[in-house]
């Protein structure tokens, strides 16, 4: 009896022991199993992880809000790169992936803006904002940021601001060449820089212009009074926040004569008959001062001239558009 309890001790004994066994190896293969799903979730393998791009961000705020058209230049050392240009609000974003070294980029200030600011955003890399002088911070009149690049972004925000004043004068005299003058045009046809002739008198530092290149005979001039001469000169005002320019000065045309801002006729700039060139103690010149203000863009000074006496047509212009800024 107690050799087949003994036997039957051992046989469990071997039997629970299988199952340790056999329970152990699958609880070793399950948690092998765990581990591998657990690794490759993690992202472990044995393929290459690709290299995070390393790139800048030029970026462009303007004050007011709106300006377009401000030029960059780009290099590093590679030699120059192709240049851009940024409006208010956009940005441009250069992969600088295995040239991430010696960059350089310059703004390249157009008139009538100050660039006010250069801000980096950057953590370890080594930046440098110059162009007025070598202090690596901001100053007055830098417009160049230098970078080596060794972390994933660098973002610089170039801010411009518009002058707050620009001075603008522009001489719309005539005669200011010989023999044609420069600006001005008859019918759209040449006009003819002439000394004074006669009762011509000199006004200021303009001359004469005409529509030949010599003074004509009385028969030979083919004018009328409901077909004037039409005297113009064209120009453009720049925009300024400062505010439109003026029309200030004299003419002075034979016979009678009446001047237009823009098709619109200047308010008391017309005068008839011989007084509009000469008088008995001499220059009856008339003033353009009465001209409303100008505002940016291109504009058309034009003085019709009649002649009455069918003798010589001329005009003479002593006149600029300006603006003055303290």
């Amino acid at each position: 009896m107690k050799k087949l309890i003994t036997l039957a001790t051992v046989l469990a004994l071997v039997a629970l022991g299988s199952i340790s066994w056999a329970a152990a190896n699958l609880n070793s293969q399950k948690s092998g199993a765990y581990r591998l799903a657990f690794e490759n979730k993690l992202g472990r393998s044995t393929q290459p992880i690709a290299a995070v791009p390393q790139t800048i961000k030029i970026c462009k705020q303007t004050i007011p809000s709106g300006g377009t058209g401000f030029p960059f230049a780009w290099a590093n050392g590679f030699g120059s790169l192709p240049p851009f240009s940024l409006n208010d609000g956009q940005c441009e974003t250069k992969d600088l992936t295995g040239q991430d070294h010696y960059n350089k980029f310059t703004e390249n200030v157009p008139a009538g803006w100050t660039l006010t600011n250069i801000n980096c955003s950057y953590t370890t890399s080594p930046v440098k904002i110059i162009g007025a002088n070598s202090n690596p911070a901001f100053q007055p009149g830098d417009n160049t940021v230098t970078m080596d690049v060794n972390e994933t972004n660098v973002t610089c925000m170039f801010t411009n601001q518009r002058s707050r004043c620009c001075s603008y004068q522009l001489d719309l005299s005539t005669g200011q060449a010989s023999p044609i003058d420069p600006q001005w045009k008859v019918n759209g046809n040449p006009a003819y820089t002439t000394p004074k002739v006669g009762s011509w008198m000199m006004l200021g530092s303009g001359k004469w212009i005409q529509p030949t290149s010599a003074p004509l005979p009385d028969p030979q001039v083919n004018q009328t009074t409901t077909n004037p001469f039409k005297y113009t000169v064209k120009f453009a005002v720049p925009d300024c926040p400062a505010g439109p320019v003026r029309l200030i000065g004299t003419f002075a045309a034979d016979n009678s004569a009446v001047a237009y801002l823009d098709n619109n006729p200047i308010p008391n700039a017309s005068c008839s008959g011989p007084v509009c060139f000469n008088t008995t103690s001499g220059q009856a010149p008339v003033s353009l001062n009465g001209a409303p203000p100008i505002g940016p863009g291109p504009h058309t000074l034009e003085i019709r001239v009649n002649n009455l006496t069918k003798s010589y047509s001329g005009l003479i212009v002593n006149a600029k558009v300006t603006r003055q800024c303290p």
